[in-house]
């Protein structure tokens, strides 16, 4: 047996690890300096003039055997995990074996001259096809200098200066200076996120630290977003700092078969501690805020001196990942915020944070989260369970920030509500008696201009507040016109089968009629013929009556509840509306018991198609958050008092999904669900159906079965 090795031309070999495996000069640039600072370098300088690339660093150095074991040696790599002790301490970049080919990314001709201390020095040259080694006595301390020569980039001053900032976001570590001369103009490479400062940088930081071993995610904000006077408009909530700690095997419970089917408890527990421990620290700060909506929302600061906007960059301990170095939107913010495209102050739905008002890190480490791979050209992370997890982790720290700011800027908005003010009185006289203007003292006169002002102001205002009510409107009207399709689509076929009603519920017992009248009953009763499912001819049709009998409910419901009679006004008595959907509840789910307790005679105003939209969503809830067959038992208490209608309605179920238990208000949010093919839809219309009759939902409990406190107004 012949043993074969493979033969590849060194200049192939430069063409696919240097040339297309960097996607840009900067990433190939970057490469080398991680190589420096695994030598251990304090200093790098990056030396870019018209002809040539120096990149020279005062490391550790190769020698003669180095060079021919290591450097020569495509693929090998002899960098372990971490060199050095203590504060010196380096992680080291570099794993692959492959990161010298960046010098072919930058140029077709290169020398590397390389000294380790008390060793003669050596100098490799190439040209990609023919590769040379020689002694170089000339070097006196340690350290290597890469020269390369015929670029392949026309480096420009505008180049350079990408370069500089692409490093400055790039590298997030002090052990290692880097400095790049251009034109003898040498500049240090600053990180980009050093020393950030509230109010000059961002408003608010969003810092994250998940533990694997606890599979818990703690989100700690820190914020100086909102003036003092905004306390007055957020009792009970503190405006600076909020720490809210997760359970992460709760929150993601629900994309767990979409991460990982099938897994079981303690393996999707498993798949969590996987992820290893991280960090992350974001920064967040609207642009350009509108005067009108800083006076509005009693924001600090409308122009951020130093307003950071270079994206989220994901650091694995000294250096940022490629293609994840904040230019592409690799938590999917935009995507986020294009399903929920509301503003804040928007009562019904959440409030997603845009791809441009947030910026930040997120620290990783080559050994504890070892899970999350480099592509091969390290240009990216492989898409695999463990990144999607941990992007989701991510995700669901920025929703807690999400949800503590749009807390805040409800209470401000619904505190803050613009009140009728009385028409001011030396505008009215103008507008009376035009000529009293020839008799005005100039007092009067400027009393007259600031009246103006005002009135300015408030045209102005108003106009903005009816863009808002059409922006918070727009999302509602596409959410309620798909449902509004889905239901006129049901409503018509249940209005074709309706003609064949009679025959859905009559054609079973003809069946079995028909069966007995040709003497086969018997026979397919026999037990010999019912031993299996299939074969089972009584019992499939039993089973089919059973399907037939919820058709027709299906029918009688669409058809009486799209009747042009739910939607009128009128006193309604509430004991027979409520009689009404328990018995057809009742009716289609034997195994549920509403029990019912208001005043006799209670009677109000109002629209039948409000209660059922609001009974229907909560009955239907319960149902789907408990065991099908099970006993349910549903208590609905309704009562008067003043303009409103009060209801508390509690089931003995499941109660809440444990994610939800912290903060309840939560699945009032438009989309938020724990079931895997859930719309998460069904609360928020039942919020936004009380909250257009002037109500409002008042308290959420799960813990011992679901229980929720409301009151419904008068509006129609």
């Amino acid at each position: 047996m012949e043993k074969l090795e493979y033969v590849i031309e060194d200049s192939t070999i430069a063409e696919i690890l240097g040339i297309q495996n960097f996607s840009n000069e900067e990433s190939a640039v970057l490469e080398l300096i991680k190589n420096a600072y695994d030598a251990q370098a304090a200093n790098v300088i990056v030396i870019i003039s018209k002809d040539q690339i120096v990149v020279e660093d005062d490391g550790v150095g190769m020698n003669r055997q180095k060079i021919l074991d290591a450097w020569m040696h495509i693929g090998k790599s002899d960098k372990e995990y971490i060199m050095g002790k203590g504060e010196s301490a380096r992680v080291l970049a570099g794993s692959k074996g492959v990161g010298r080919f960046a010098i072919a990314r930058l140029g077709a001709r290169a020398c590397v001259l390389s000294k380790m201390d008390g060793q003669d020095g050596v100098l490799w040259k190439t040209d990609w096809n023919t590769n040379t080694l020689e002694t170089y006595q000339a070097l006196e301390k340690s350290g290597t200098r890469i020269e390369i020569e015929n670029l392949r980039d026309n480096w420009t001053e505008s180049r350079v200066r990408n370069l500089r900032d692409f490093l400055s976001r790039t590298y997030n570590d002090d052990k290692m200076q880097i400095q790049v001369e251009y034109k003898r103009n040498r500049q240090n490479v600053t990180k980009y996120f050093d020393k950030i400062q509230l109010g000059i940088n961002c408003v608010s930081i969003i810092r994250l630290h998940y533990s694997a071993d606890s599979q818990t995610l703690v989100c700690d904000i820190e914020s100086d977003e909102f003036k003092e006077e905004a306390k007055i408009h957020c009792p009970g909530i503190n405006l600076e700092a909020q720490k809210i700690e997760i359970n992460m095997t709760d929150e993601l419970a629900d994309i767990k078969e979409e991460v990982s089917e099938g897994a079981a408890d303690e393996e999707w527990k498993e798949l969590l501690t996987s992820v290893g421990d991280f960090t992350a620290e974001m920064y967040f700060s609207l642009k350009n805020p509108s005067a009108i909506d800083a006076e509005k929302f009693y924001y600090k600061y409308r122009i951020l001196e130093k307003r950071l906007d270079a994206g989220v960059i994901l650091y694995r301990n000294a250096f940022s990942i490629s293609s994840y170095e904040g230019k592409k939107d690799w938590l999917g913010f935009g995507k986020r915020s294009r399903l929920s495209s509301v503003a804040a102050s928007h009562r019904t739905i959440a409030w997603r944070v845009r791809e441009n008002q947030i910026t930040g890190k997120v620290m990783i480490d080559k050994k504890e989260n070892a899970g999350l791979v480099d592509l091969m050209n390290r240009q990216g992370l492989v898409d695999n369970d463990i990144y999607k997890l941990f992007v989701s982790i991510i995700i669901s720290g920025i929703a807690c920030f999400e949800r503590y700011r749009q807390k805040i800027i409800r209470s401000i908005a619904e505190s803050n509500k613009p009140k009728q003010k009385k028409s001011l009185r030396i505008i009215d006289e103008v507008i009376e008696t035009p000529e009293i203007l020839t008799k005005y003292s100039m007092f009067e006169v400027k009393q007259l201009a600031d009246a103006l002002k005002i009135m300015n102001l408030e045209n102005k205002t108003g106009r903005k507040q009816i863009d808002e009510t059409e922006k918070k409107y727009r999302y509602d009207i596409r959410l309620l016109n798909t449902l509004a399709t889905s239901g006129l689509k049901a409503t018509s076929i249940a209005h074709e089968m309706y003609n064949s009603r009679n025959s859905i519920d009559e054609n079973i017992d003809y069946i079995i009629k028909a069966l007995k009248r040709y003497e086969l009953w018997d026979i397919v009763n026999d037990i010999e013929n019912r031993k299996f499912i299939h074969r089972d001819v009584p019992a499939l049709l039993q089973k089919n009556q059973k399907i037939n009998r919820k058709m027709i409910t299906f029918m009688d419901t669409m058809l009486a509840e799209s009747e042009k009679e739910q939607f009128l006004p009128e006193n309604i008595v509430m004991q027979e509306l409520f009689e009404d959907i328990k018995s057809s509840w009742e009716r289609d789910y034997s195994w549920i018991d509403i029990q019912l307790c208001m005043e006799e005679g209670l009677e109000f105003k109002s629209a039948r198609d409000i209660f059922r939209v609001i009974f229907d969503n909560l009955i239907l809830n319960s149902i789907q958050q408990n065991d099908a067959e099970s006993e349910l038992k549903i208590a609905i208490s309704v009562r008067k008092k003043g303009d409103y209608i009060q209801i508390i309605y509690a089931d003995n179920g499941r109660g809440l999904p444990a994610k939800y238990r912290p903060e309840p208000m939560r699945i009032l949010e438009v989309h938020e669900t724990s079931r895997k093919r859930g719309h998460g839809i069904g609360m928020w219309i039942v919020n936004n159906t009380i909250i257009n009759t002037g109500g409002e939902i008042t308290k959420i409990e799960g813990q011992d079965g679901f229980k929720i406190e409301f009151v419904i107004g008068e509006k129609i």
